[in-house]
C-alpha cells in the first residue's frame, strides 16, 4: 500500500474552518501521482508518450473533517488492472489515526482523442511495469 502524507493548507478550508470537500479529490490525485512516480511510471511521461488515464468514476465517503494545520496520510492501493482500466481504493487518515475519508476511483487509458487504448499495445514497457507491480502488490 502506497502512502502520501502532507499538511492541510489554509486555502483548502472553507468558511466553517474545515477542509472543503473538493480538496479530497485533489489529495487522491496527489497520492496517485506520487505512487506512479515512485514505480517509474510518472504521469507526465506517460502523457508525453500519448496515453492519459482520466477518472471515469469516483466515490468518496466523508467520515470526519480535516482542519488547517492537520497532517493527513492518503493510503492507496490499485485493486484492479486490465491493461485498459484500473481501479484504486483510498483511506485518508489524520495524524491521530482517525479516518477522514474513504474513496474509490476508476480510470481508463485513452489516447489524445479520448479513445480507449490498451496500455499493452500503446506503451508495452509501461504495461509490463504496471502489471508486474499490480501482481506483486496484490499477492501479498
Amino acid at each position: 500500500m502506497f502512502e502520501y502524507t502532507r499538511t492541510v493548507f489554509f486555502y483548502e478550508t472553507d468558511q466553517m474552518g474545515v477542509v472543503h470537500h473538493s480538496n479530497y479529490v485533489r489529495w487522491l490525485e496527489e497520492a496517485r501521482n506520487g505512487y506512479f512516480a515512485s514505480i517509474g511510471l510518472a504521469y507526465d511521461e506517460t502523457e508525453r508518450l500519448g496515453v492519459m488515464s482520466p477518472i471515469t468514476d469516483i466515490n468518496l465517503k466523508y467520515k470526519y473533517p480535516a482542519r488547517f494545520g492537520d497532517t493527513f496520510t492518503v493510503k492507496m492501493k490499485i485493486t484492479k488492472y486490465t491493461g485498459v482500466r484500473f481501479c484504486v481504493v483510498y483511506s485518508v487518515i489524520n495524524q491521530e489515526g482517525v479516518i477522514l475519508c474513504e474513496a474509490e476511483s476508476a480510470h481508463a487509458f485513452v489516447n489524445k482523442d479520448m479513445k480507449p487504448v490498451s496500455l499493452a499495445r500503446a506503451i508495452p514497457r509501461r504495461h509490463e511495469i504496471f502489471k508486474k507491480r499490480f501482481t506483486e502488490e496484490n499477492s501479498l
